[in-house]
């Protein structure tokens, strides 16, 4: 950055004499700044690391009140390697790990890493750690993850870390402070924990509270969009959107809207799909697909036959024709619920088929032939395969697990 400095004061000289002259120095150091940034590799989208000591991460998470999550890797481990470029620079990574945990990465060939690797018996790599601010390990798991499975690892820690005990001795000893009940509602949502009641409590008794400290505490209790704490929190949307932002909000009414279903399925009463349909309508700002995919899991769970093969087929050419996720959701849906009726078998077909229209993957290709051999069709689905693997070839790319299908289909 030396250039641009110099540039600065070369600048200052000219601008006394001459405007124009000085105009075209601050656009051009301007453009300078810009393309000298943009050289730099931030990592802004992924895991962001902690890079002080391990004392000062335990303290850290101590304040913060949340897990330290450390990568026990080595610099000639491959896997490690391919975490570090592709699952950790991940966007969707990088907001979950960013909020929920304190990250470290630590070479474990490194000597100020023993003591570490002693404590926690790091023996493979990489192994993935989630401790607490005591120093106390919480979860582990030895091996890559791809991008979804570390999140859903990520979650997993969060469930085993049960803070909830702590502040439960205090709240029954008639602790009604505002921190320590947001804080034991927090901990106890966090596992899993029912907290409404505790929640109804403390707002019953109408604390004395301001507005931002009940929008943070409506934010943080209201867990389903069927009860009288949605309504509440409603009534605070404008203010959280311009506190928390607008994908916190929806990511809070998707959750809250997908266990009013959870609960319609335990309860086999679909009013309640019908509630958290009208949240998702009114509050969400692009929840265009819930009315269907709503329907489409209580049918499922219920073994609404009928139902489902109507909401499914509607679904299908509204959403998940053109999209590859939706499509994946779809057939696993058929897969676990009706593997056994033959006219969704077929469906299903269509529907795998798409997917590799949309993207000739070996992933998707082995999602079809998969599909071909469960409903009955052996010979179209080694075929598919035989087909799918020389193209593979054409293209100088592996095929490993396609492959190891078509070995599978020629010996059953």
């Amino acid at each position: 950055m030396k250039s641009v400095d110099t540039l600065i004061l070369a600048g200052f000289v000219f601008l006394k004499d001459n405007l124009k002259i000085a105009m075209k120095f601050i656009s051009s150091l301007f453009l300078l700044i810009c393309i000298s940034l943009s050289s730099f590799d931030t990592n802004a989208q992924g895991i962001e690391f902690f890079h002080g000591t391990w004392e000062e991460a335990l303290e850290q998470a101590q304040a913060e009140d949340k897990l330290i999550f450390v990568d026990a890797y080595a610099k000639w481990c491959g896997p490690c390697k391919a975490m570090a470029k592709n699952v950790f620079t991940d966007a969707e990574v990088g907001q979950f790990f960013n909020s929920k945990f304190i990250n470290m990465k630590i070479d474990m060939e490194e000597p100020e890493s023993m003591t570490f690797k002693r404590s926690f018996s790091v023996s493979a790599f990489p192994t993935l750690f989630f401790i607490n601010g005591d120093n106390e390990l919480v979860h582990k798991a030895v091996g890559a993850k791809k991008s979804a499975d570390l999140i859903l690892l990520g979650k997993s820690a969060i469930k085993k870390y049960d803070r909830s005990g702590k502040y439960e001795e205090a709240y029954l000893e008639g602790d009604r402070s505002y921190d320590l009940v947001y804080a034991y509602v927090k901990a106890l949502n966090q596992v899993g924990k029912p907290s409404l009641k505790i929640s109804n409590e403390y707002l019953s008794s109408k604390p004395k509270i301001d507005d931002a400290q009940k929008a943070k505490f409506l934010f943080e209790a209201c867990v389903d969009s069927d009860s009288k704490l949605c309504k509440e929190l409603i009534s605070y949307k404008e203010f959280i959107i311009k506190t928390e932002g607008q994908a916190s909000w929806d990511e809070k009414i998707a959750g809250m809207s997908w266990n009013t279903v959870q609960k319609a399925i335990e309860f086999e009463y679909f009013e309640l799909v019908e509630e958290a349909i009208e949240v998702m309508k009114n509050e969400h700002s692009s929840a265009k697909s819930f009315e269907l995919e709503a329907p489409m899991m209580y049918y499922a769970m219920m073994k609404d036959l009928d139902a489902y093969k109507t909401t499914s087929k509607k679904y299908f050419k509204k959403h998940a024709k053109k999209n590859e996720t939706d499509l994946v959701a779809l057939i696993n849906q058929i897969n676990e619920h009706f593997k056994d009726n033959e006219e969704l078998e077929a469906k299903n077909i269509e529907y795998a088929r798409q997917l590799v229209k949309l993207n000739n993957n070996e992933a998707n290709y082995v999602i079809y032939c998969q599909t071909l051999y469960e409903g009955g069709k052996k010979d179209e689905a080694l075929a598919e395969c035989q087909q799918a693997l020389k193209y593979f070839e054409s293209q100088n790319k592996q095929a490993h697990k396609l492959l190891a299908l078509k070995r599978y289909l020629e010996r059953v």
